[in-house]
């Protein structure tokens, strides 16, 4: 039978592959507090366990991302832009290459956490997380998005998380800014090739909310064109 007019006009919406993608990268970031508290209390090798779950995951947020590069035809009607939809696509997708790099880093040397750096560590961790893990809750009110055009309350409610995303990204600025204070403040009793581990960790976990930022702000460009 051949495809209705309709039909190739309108095509496969890749919309809900973009929810399929970004539940794919929550997986990614739900290794995350586990891999940094086996990090941090030095349990053996199971960091390397969780940051290879890290990696298996980020190979199938690949793989959902290029197949709706590939599957997504430039003639199909959308209701956004088609390169605001591939921005969007890229930046859920540096989410997960953030928590692939963040693996990377805790697997390839043992790198003691002084216990004076420990509590706050962990308060940058989670800020981090709650940032991107707002992004993933923004994504699944995509359906609701659609059906109201991108207009009237859902759209004020989205636009307030996407704001929220922002403030937290600030938050985990701060709080990264306070760790390297400390860090040095710690100068004489961490050797120096930890510091400079510690500072590239503390980069990696902080690119986690700015990714999360990055993809929310694309995301609000859907909203700038209605």
């Amino acid at each position: 039978m051949r495809q209705s007019t309709i039909s190739r006009l309108f095509g496969q919406s890749p919309f809900p592959m973009l929810k399929e993608h970004m539940a794919k990268v929550k997986e990614c970031l739900d290794q995350i507090r586990p891999m940094m508290n086996a990090f941090t209390d030095y349990e053996g090798t199971r960091e390397k366990e969780y940051a290879r779950q890290i990696m298996k995951i980020e190979h199938e947020v690949d793989k959902i991302k290029n197949n709706i590069r590939d599957h997504l035809p430039k003639s199909i009607f959308l209701p956004v832009d088609r390169r605001d939809l591939l921005a969007l696509l890229s930046a859920q997708d540096e989410i997960a290459d953030v928590c692939e790099d963040l693996a990377v880093l805790v697997t390839i040397r043992v790198t003691k956490v002084h216990p004076g750096l420990k509590e706050a560590l962990d308060e940058y961790v989670d800020k981090s997380l709650e940032a991107a893990y707002l992004g993933v809750s923004i994504i699944s009110e995509l359906d609701k998005m659609l059906a109201s055009s991108f207009g009237g309350k859902e759209a004020e409610k989205v636009i307030q998380m996407i704001d929220r995303v922002s403030f937290l990204e600030w938050e985990a600025d701060k709080k990264q800014y306070k760790l390297a204070q400390r860090l040095f403040e710690l100068e004489d009793e961490i050797a120096p090739v930890d510091i400079m581990m510690w500072f590239e960790i503390f980069k990696v976990i902080g690119n986690i909310a700015n990714s999360a930022e990055k993809m929310a702000k694309r995301l609000r460009t859907f909203f700038m064109s209605h």
